[in-house]
């Protein structure tokens, strides 16, 4: 949303330009990785970072640049905290070893360019803006950034080739003693979190202090907004459109751990972190539209019980086998406690139900508000233009009710049935949920789209 004067004199330059979010990105950044184990998710990092660049890079096509690119690799960070559940499941290796590579690959691909035109744009607002303070350290903070990102990366994945040492691998015997590093992997990932932690520190002390010299420069900054009121502040549809693309994207985030997909009787996707992009999504467009109060409690229900849910169904799973179950050899304990995680799964797909259909029911309010034409249009073909979009859209968000009505009817069945059929079943609910992903994105981005091209 579009900042008001009031705000500009109430609130501090280094605020106003995202000093708080540039902190927590690093610390969400800095701590090392076991595999693809995160304690504090990279993807949170790079969204605070993301949220800290936008006014810079509505000045700057460097950050602009940046900021790009780390909109595509946010998206591989959220894939990847569901799949840090296969972790525990995956019995190979190797096939850790593959998807821990493939994410580092991802990350660095993305990461060390875009932070290289982030400095890029420094040195550009430095010398546009006369800011003594950004080249104060500058190039000793772009070299170590890069030994950073590398660092992390290599010591990560450097644990994982040790499975490629295993006797089960080695394809041959031979009479002389063989050496499987495979069993020092505990060292090797210990010495790995370690060497990632110093460095990660010692990137932390630098970058910290800089954006803290930044931050102190109040005339710099001043400089900086004044020049953003002028060229962005004032241009209402700006803030409706990034505003905007915010929710799509909290809601394309929230939509993607939908998906239920079944390991070893475990769903390692949990519903509750889609839940919780639902809520942020809630809050986010109050900015651009009217939001029933009832929308944002439903969200915030839901992820509860949906949290709840998660840990009572991974519980089983995890200590006890569904087979017992199909069998009817089970103690009543376990029975008891399956029959309460089925029993919260159909309350959780219940409170998804309704809240998705309060979310359809913003979306139109969203569209009635940005689509419909303006009262003082007169011309007739231009109101049958707006018309005519508000129907399609109405008609596009019926059609995903209907599809997401089957996807959740699919996955409340394989869950109250899971016990008595083949596994392989979940590939069903998946499908048709996949499906309703697909349009439903589709839609979104669509109405995104024509709302963008009112207000440019």
């Amino acid at each position: 949303m579009v900042t008001s004067k009031r705000e500009h004199t109430t609130v501090p330059p280094k605020k106003r330009l995202g000093y708080g979010y540039f902190i927590a990105a690093v610390i969400f950044i800095f701590n090392p990785c076991i595999n693809i184990v995160d304690i504090l998710p990279d993807f949170f990092g790079y969204m605070f970072l993301l949220k800290g660049l936008e006014k810079w890079a509505d000045l700057c096509p460097n950050i602009a640049d940046a900021v790009q690119g780390l909109g595509k690799l946010r998206w591989y960070m959220l894939i990847k905290l569901p799949a840090i559940i296969l972790i525990p499941i995956m019995r190979d290796d190797t096939l850790t070893l593959l998807l821990t590579f493939a994410f580092i690959l991802i990350e660095l691909i993305y990461a060390i360019p875009a932070a290289g035109r982030i400095f890029d744009g420094l040195e550009y607002f430095g010398t546009r803006f006369d800011g003594k303070a950004v080249f104060n350290g500058l190039k000793d903070l772009r070299l170590l950034t890069n030994i950073f990102f590398i660092a992390k990366s290599v010591l990560c994945l450097i644990p994982e080739f040790t499975s490629l040492s295993d006797y089960e691998y080695s394809g041959y015997i031979t009479s002389t003693p063989q050496f499987d590093l495979s069993q020092y992997k505990n060292l090797f990932v210990l010495a790995g979190v370690i060497l990632s932690l110093l460095i990660g520190i010692l990137w932390l002390v630098n970058t910290l202090p800089y954006i803290q010299r930044i931050s102190k420069d109040t005339p710099f900054l001043e400089r900086i907004l004044h020049d953003y009121d002028l060229e962005i502040t004032d241009n209402v549809g700006i803030g409706i459109r990034r505003s905007l693309h915010t929710v799509i994207a909290f809601l394309v985030a929230g939509f993607v751990f939908f998906l239920n997909m079944w390991f070893d009787s475990v769903n390692v996707i949990p519903t509750f972190i889609g839940a919780l992009f639902i809520f942020a999504a809630m809050l986010k467009l109050k900015r651009v539209s009217p939001v029933s109060g009832v929308s944002i409690v439903a969200s915030v229900i839901f992820t509860l019980v949906s949290a709840v849910t998660f840990g009572v169904s991974f519980t089983f799973s995890v200590k006890y086998d569904l087979r017992a179950i199909t069998l009817g050899v089970a103690d009543p304990e376990v029975v008891t406690l399956y029959n309460l995680s089925v029993t919260l799964s159909v309350i959780e797909y219940a409170i998804m139900g309704l809240t998705m259909l309060m979310i359809m029911r913003e979306i139109l309010v969203l569209a009635k508000a940005h689509l419909a034409p303006d009262p003082d249009i007169k011309d007739e073909r231009l109101i049958a233009i707006y018309k005519n979009h508000l129907r399609s859209v109405k008609n596009s968000i019926i059609k995903g009710a209907v599809l997401f009505v089957i996807a959740l009817f699919s996955n409340a069945v394989y869950i109250f049935m899971r016990a008595d059929i083949n596994a392989a079943f979940w590939l069903i609910p998946f499908i048709l949920t996949g499906i309703w992903l697909v349009y439903m994105i589709n839609v979104l981005w669509q109405l995104y789209s024509q709302i963008e091209y009112k207000y440019t």
